[in-house]
C-alpha cells in the first residue's frame, strides 16, 4: 500500500527517558528491526503489527509531542508520515545503524540515536557518519551494562565530540545507576546526563503500551 507502515503499537504516555522524560508524548511504534540486541526489551516489535495508512497513524495522535521508536523505525520510509505531522516535535528514536540525515529536512524532526553497546552485540553494525552529523537538538544515548560499555561511551565521545546533549543508562538490572554516577565522577564526565527509564519504575519493567 502506497503511503503506509507496518505499525506495532499506538499509544499515549509519558517519555520514559531522554531529554524529554517525564513529559506527555504520543508514542508510534513500528513493526521490525535490523538488529538483534541482547538486552532488547521490545523483542515483540520484531514480527508482531499491521499496515496501516499514514492519515490513519496521523489521526490517532494525541499530543503536539511524538516518539516515533520500534523495532526500528528507519527500516521504513517515515517521509509520508512526517508530512502529515509537520506540526508536532517529533523524536525519532534509533538505532544508530540507519542514516538519519534524510530527515533533516524537517523543522520539527530530532534524533535519539542509540550507540549499541558492546554488551548489545550489534556495535559493529554503528553507522558512524551518523555521529558526526548529531544537530545540537538531538541526543547521543548509550545504555550500558558493563564497565567496558562505560569506557566505550567515553571513547566514542572523546572520538565524535558530539554537538548535542549525551545521555547514559543502564541495562535494567545488569548494572547499578550508581556505578554510573561514579564513572562520571571519575572521569569529571560534566557533559553527561544519567538517564533512568521512568516507564519501569512506574509500570512493570515488561508492561506494554507505557
Amino acid at each position: 500500500m502506497k503511503n503506509s507502515l507496518w505499525v506495532n503499537e499506538i499509544f499515549d504516555s509519558i517519555d520514559g527517558e531522554g531529554k524529554t522524560a517525564g513529559q506527555l508524548a504520543s508514542f508510534i511504534r513500528l513493526k521490525g528491526c535490523n538488529l538483534r540486541c541482547a538486552y532488547c526489551d521490545t523483542t515483540y516489535a520484531f514480527h508482531e503489527g499491521y499496515l496501516m495508512e499514514a492519515e490513519t497513524i496521523a489521526s490517532k495522535v494525541s499530543y503536539p509531542d511524538i516518539t516515533i521508536t520500534g523495532g526500528e523505525p528507519l527500516c521504513q520510509d517515515l517521509h509520508g508520515l512526517l508530512e502529515l505531522l509537520q506540526d508536532h516535535s517529533i523524536n525519532i528514536e534509533t538505532n544508530g545503524s540507519m542514516d538519519i540525515t534524510p530527515y533533516f529536512r524537517y523543522a520539527g524532526v530530532w534524533f535519539t540515536i542509540d550507540y549499541k553497546s558492546l554488551s548489545s552485540g550489534m556495535s559493529n553494525h554503528m553507522l558512524l557518519h551518523n555521529f558526526r552529523c548529531l544537530r545540537p537538538q538531538d541526543v547521543l544515548k548509550f545504555v550500558v551494562g558493563t564497565k567496558d560499555d562505560l569506557e566505550q561511551a567515553r571513547f566514542v565521545c572523546d572520538t565524535y565530540r558530539p554537538g548535542c546533549p549525551v545521555y547514559v543508562g543502564a541495562v535494567f538490572g545488569a548494572i547499578s545507576p550508581g556505578e554510573i554516577v561514579e564513572f562520571m565522577k571519575e572521569y569529571e564526565l560534566t557533559d553527561w546526563h544519567l538517564q533512568l527509564q521512568l516507564h519501569k519504575f512506574i509500570w512493570a519493567p515488561e508492561a506494554r503500551g507505557v
